[in-house]
Parts: C-alpha cells; structure tokens; sequence
C-alpha cells in the first residue's frame, strides 16, 4: 500500500513519542496494508474509524486517536487525528497533531527522510510545501473545537510509465521541479530564469536543456518550483543561461496529440485546424503570435502558438496589425510555428485576447 508508507511513518513518530514504539516487522506492515484493511490496521495503533464526510466528489474518512487508559487516566491526553482523502485516482492523507513540540518532531524526521522547504523561517512555521522525490506534504493549522491542531498533508504524485510519455501534453504529469527530477533524473533537469520582458525574470525549469527535446517549465509557485502555468516548446531564446551566448534549440521533437508541433509550417497548422487562423503581424507589439479566439479544431487556449516567418520584411506584414492565414499563404509568406506554450490551465482561462474571430 504505497500511498500510506510516508503518512504510516508519520505514525510511527506518533506512536513513538508517546510510548507506543514500533518493530521492524510493524515498520514492514506498513508496505503491505491493503487498503480495505487500513481500518483494522489503524485500529491496532489507536486510532479508531469515527466517521466519513464528503466535500463534492471527495471522500473524507475521518480517525481520532484514542489513547490507552491506565487506572481511569489517559496515557497520552494529545488530540490527534488522520483523515484520508480519495478523489477519483487522487488520495491524500492529513496527520493532525494537537502538540507543537510534536509538528517541529516530525518536520525534523521529514528533514532526515531528504524532504526539503524552500520557505522555512522560524521554528513551527506553517503553510509550507516539503518535497522530496515523488512525495509533497502540505503543512498547515486548522482550529477543531477551539483546539489547534498542526497539519500535514501528505499527497503522492503518480506518474505514467515512460513508454506513455510520448507527447508534450503528456509532461503536465509533472507539476514540480522535484517530481521532474525524480522521473526524469537530476541530470536532465536544471534550475533556469526566464525573460518574460525588459528584465522580468521568473524561477523555471530546464527539461532536456539545449537538445531537440528541451521543455520549459514556467511555475506558477516560482519559490517552491511547483504548479504548472506553461510549459514551453521550440526555440527558446530568453533562458538566462543562454543569454550572451548564442546558445538556443533550433529544433523540437516535441509534437502536441493535436497535431501541432513546432516547425510545421502555416500551410500544416491551417489544414490541421481546419478553419482560416489569425494572427497578429508587424505592427502589433506581439507579431506572430497566433489569437486564442480563433475558431476551428484547434485549442489555442492550450496551445498558444508565435509564428516565425522568413519573408515578411513587406510593407504588407509590417504595416499590418492582424493577418490571417489564408491572405499570408495567398501572398506567398513563409510562416512556420516558431514556439508553442503548453497552458496548463486552458480550461480555466476561456477568454480570448481578442474577440472571437470569424471569416
């Protein structure tokens, strides 16, 4: 039962501080627990099945720690609880702990398993992310009848076999430096700034840094290098590693499950998608750039897409603030899909960067 080997530790902590040690064979127990078992399991470390909650489509299973009575008192009087979360193929487990010497216990028993915080200050500080290889936990306060309780979150990033890593798509698998490391391995993978413009510089990563198959990973947490906003293909010009250096991809291997791939040409992407595409041209402040309000089979919410061109030094081009595909290719231009953006949020970001467009 992996998804309860790092939470199960965590228990073994608990159970330690307060007496209530554990054998090597318990520690081995911990491995093989199926998961129709964990109540008994649970059970036999004192914390007992109290009831099940639901929030939307996720199932909350709720156990409280009873302790061991000793001539009518309590052995260990420190509230405690686990909750198990499973939403579809997602679980998530939340150890709480009423005791703070306690928390600071087992953020140092994290710290000696190799998990790491990128934001920790004083002792005891909450709301902090610590990852390590496949696993991030989550700490955090929640106030349960007027008792503060210290929370861990622990969740367990699943990951597709490496034959089905075979499309861009396919790398939103990955939504932290660590779990890239983890997969991928630390030589494939290196920290990087970015130029958005002027000197605006986020934290990102470098998948397969300076070969055909170079990925890069712009964080929405840029301090913890976690939670996908793009990931970026083709030739990428603006790593600051690359600045001064002439260094850049000129080709990418990476190909989209839409068909989309950097370096087809204007005439491919207008075929694929079925419908006339426009784009913006030289005398807007992004030329190139494809707009997402183009109608047809393609998701340029997802895919955003910049065109490179070799023949657009005309008048035509340049004094043009829109084009579109058709007219371009008619006139004889040259475009190609110089880069794509991955959006990792696409669903969530419905809203053109100009009004929808039609022919």
């Amino acid at each position: 039962m992996k998804k309860l080997l790092f939470p199960c530790l965590f228990v073994l902590s608990v159970q330690t501080l307060s007496g209530q040690a554990l054998n090597s064979q318990k520690l081995v127990e911990i491995f093989t627990v199926p998961a129709a078992k964990f109540d008994d399991w649970a059970a036999r470390r004192k914390f007992m099945f109290t009831f099940n909650t639901k929030n939307e489509d996720t199932l909350i299973k709720h156990y409280e720690f009873k302790s061991a009575i000793k001539k009518g008192k309590l052995l260990d009087s420190i509230p405690r609880a686990i909750l198990c979360k499973e939403f579809e193929k997602d679980f998530q487990l939340i150890y709480q702990t009423a005791s703070g010497d306690e928390f600071l216990a087992l953020i140092k028993e994290l710290k000696a398993m190799g998990f790491y915080c990128n934001m920790e200050g004083e002792p005891g500080k909450t709301n902090l992310f610590y990852q390590h290889k496949d696993f991030t936990i989550k700490t955090y306060n929640e106030i349960k009848d007027s008792i503060l309780f210290y929370s861990l979150q622990f969740h367990e990033q699943d990951f597709p076999d490496p034959q089905e890593v075979n499309y861009a798509d396919d790398l939103l698998h990955f939504p932290s430096h660590e779990y890239l490391v983890h997969y991928f391995g630390e030589e494939n993978v290196k920290k990087d700034f970015y130029y958005f413009s002027g000197n605006e510089l986020a934290n990102c990563s470098v998948l397969f840094s300076n070969t055909p198959r170079q990925a890069v990973f712009i964080w929405k947490d840029e301090i913890n290098r976690r939670g996908i906003d793009d990931v970026l293909f083709g030739s990428q010009q603006k790593l600051k590693s690359a600045v001064g250096t002439g260094s850049f991809v000129a080709e990418s291997e990476w190909h989209f499950k839409s068909g989309v791939h950097p370096g087809m040409t204007l005439y491919e992407l207008r075929i694929l998608n079925g419908d006339d595409i426009h784009f913006y041209a030289g005398s807007s402040t992004k030329p190139g750039t494809v707009i997402t309000g183009n109608k047809g089979k393609l998701d340029f919410y997802k895919e955003e897409i910049i065109l490179g061109c070799v023949n657009c030094n005309d008048s035509n081009f340049g004094k043009a603030e829109m084009l579109n595909a058709d007219d371009a290719i008619a006139d004889g231009k040259i475009l190609f899909v110089f880069s794509v953006a991955l959006n990792a949020d696409a669903k969530n970001k419905k809203v053109p960067d100009e009004p929808v467009v039609s022919k």
